[in-house]
């Protein structure tokens, strides 16, 4: 088994496991507490502030420790994570029984912190494999192809783990669908530790040595971790990334399933069409971008994807501001053909990252490449909360485009010299 083969492998059980659980504990939450919406908002909100502001901290650790402790606490806290949380919501009484009771301050509180734990250690697994390890052991020749593959499996997951969960969620037994998807949970964690762990092993000389601190100020760490952020190599395209995730115009995105749904009427099963062609339309980059990699160059080919997803995010905003029936599928169609260079932009920030990032400071500068989409993520949060109303989706949608315009124009003084066509 190759370590390409392992590492993807071991992505695909991490991304699966995590797209599973993200769409189950909404749904569990809503069950044991109808018509209490604010508090799924809650839960996840509360994440990415934690997100935003421990991510520096923890994922600096990939600078300090082995792979192999990176791998135990990782794996490890998303298993506590499944685990307690399993305790938490099956203890709750009245569970899926459709009565409205109120939420105890100490359960959310506590079931908050779990998926804190949880979250950060999946995003440490992510940055650590993705960044980390197959940056020293994937050949630059290689990486292009490798980081298609990432995304592909990405996608896969992306659309299997919602559909297969949803049918486990559908056992009539109280308990039995959530307990089964936290049991799988579980049992991916073992495979892929022990994955990762034989690929570490076989490839000794990359291990890592406890230089600082472990525990210090979050606040600190990421205004330290700016003060290395300075390097044009991997800075301007890490930005780029960063506005792009301020656009509400995405198939998975909640602001923009809400107003299909309360504003354009859309049905459940039209909404659910335009979500998986999200994803059918983010394949086709990763089939065309090593190709076009290799006869552009890194540079070239990030820029040809960004302005491909500005061109069609601005002819969304076209179709959205017609006054005609037929404009809502205009804009769907916009939105839909735009995430191919959202999606090719994005392997290319990644193989950014992954070249130019200096080995030592690799989890400083992605702590601190996290925590900016973190707070984009915010920003968007409260955004939506202002300007609650389907009518205010409006500012949203130019903000949005807004967004892309100015990812783009950021790229724009990108100068790599490096990022030659490959021969």
């Amino acid at each position: 088994m190759s370590i390409a083969f392992k590492i993807l492998l071991s992505r695909f059980l991490t991304r699966f496991g995590d797209q599973s659980w993200d769409f189950t504990v909404p749904l569990i939450l809503i069950a044991i507490f109808p018509g209490h919406i604010q508090t799924v908002a809650g839960y996840f909100l509360l994440s990415k502030i934690a997100q935003f502001f421990f991510n520096p901290l923890v994922l600096r650790w990939i600078d300090q420790l082995p792979r192999k402790t990176i791998y135990k606490i990782g794996i490890g806290s998303q298993t506590l994570a499944v685990i307690f949380s399993w305790i938490l919501i099956v203890s709750r009484h009245g569970f899926m029984t459709g009565a409205t009771v109120d939420i105890p301050l100490d359960f959310f509180l506590m079931l908050s912190l779990v998926g804190i734990v949880g979250s950060l250690g999946s995003t440490l697994m992510e940055i650590s494999v993705g960044y980390d390890l197959a940056a020293d052991l994937i050949s630059g020749n290689e990486l292009a192809k490798f980081n298609s593959r990432l995304k592909q499996v990405d996608l896969i997951t992306e659309v299997m783990a919602p559909l297969i969960t949803g049918v486990i969620l559908m056992i009539p037994i109280p308990y039995m669908g959530f307990s089964l998807i936290a049991l799988f949970n579980l049992l991916t964690f073992l495979p892929e530790y022990y994955l990762l762990r034989s690929i570490n092993e076989s490839k000794n000389g990359f291990q890592k040595t406890l230089s600082h601190e472990l525990i210090s100020n979050p606040i600190k760490e990421f205004i330290d971790g700016i003060g290395h952020f300075r390097d044009s190599r991997y800075v301007i395209p890490m930005l780029s990334y960063a506005f792009l995730w301020l656009s509400i115009l995405s198939p998975h995105g909640v602001l923009l399933t809400s107003y299909l749904k309360d504003n354009a009427k859309l049905s459940e099963i039209q909404i659910s069409f335009f979500r998986g062609g999200g994803a059918l339309f983010g394949l086709l980059p990763t089939l065309i971008y090593a190709p076009l990699r290799k006869k552009l160059g890194l540079n070239k080919a990030a820029k040809f994807f960004l302005a491909q997803q500005l061109i069609f995010v601005l002819s969304s905003c076209v179709f959205f501001f017609l006054p005609f029936s037929f404009s809502i599928w205009g804009f769907l169609l916009m939105i839909l053909i735009s995430r191919i260079g959202l999606y090719g932009f994005s392997i290319a920030e990644s193989e950014a990252r992954q070249v130019f990032i200096p080995t030592v400071i690799r989890g400083r500068i992605n702590g601190v490449g996290v925590s900016l989409t973190s707070l984009a993520t915010l920003t968007l949060f409260f955004l939506g909360t202002f300007l609650p109303s389907s009518k205010s989706f409006t500012i949203m949608v130019c903000f949005s485009t807004g967004a892309v315009g100015i990812a783009f124009a950021i790229l724009l003084f990108w100068k790599e010299p490096f990022s030659k066509p490959q021969n």
